[in-house]
């Protein structure tokens, strides 16, 4: 059964991604205090843990940016699904950052190929 691609929804729409070429990365973020008591003691309280999923493009076409940059401009949450990890198969609500466009290949105003980095970041604490 072949993999799924990524997707970014919203009530506008869908848009499906292709598969990163270049790398992905599924990292946990912590939102924490650390205080050192008088004592010397190391005390930690967390108050939140989410996921940061980051997708490397090293060449995107230009109808799949100019889509996906459409759905990143609305600035609204997007709900992200992959199936590549556990963590999103069901659909995650996120906040998306977009990189700049390096051009990798091509000329003129849509035969070129560019180089990006989406980086989605989950909106609620799964603590």
């Amino acid at each position: 059964m072949a993999l799924a691609k990524p997707t970014l929804a919203s009530i506008a729409g869908t848009v499906t991604l292709p598969h990163p070429s270049r790398g992905t990365k599924v990292a946990p973020v912590w939102i924490q205090a650390k205080h050192t008591t008088l004592g010397g003691k190391t005390r930690q309280e967390v108050m939140a843990r989410k996921y940061q999923y980051v997708l490397v493009y090293e060449v995107m076409s230009v109808d799949t940016y100019d889509a996906l940059e459409d759905k990143v401009e609305e600035l609204v949450e997007l709900t992200f699904t992959y199936g590549k990890w556990p963590q999103s198969t069901a659909g995650v609500t996120v906040l998306v950052e977009l990189s700049d466009r390096k051009l990798v290949y091509g000329t003129g105003a849509t035969n070129y190929w560019s180089g990006v980095t989406l980086t989605l970041t989950e909106v609620s604490s799964r603590i």
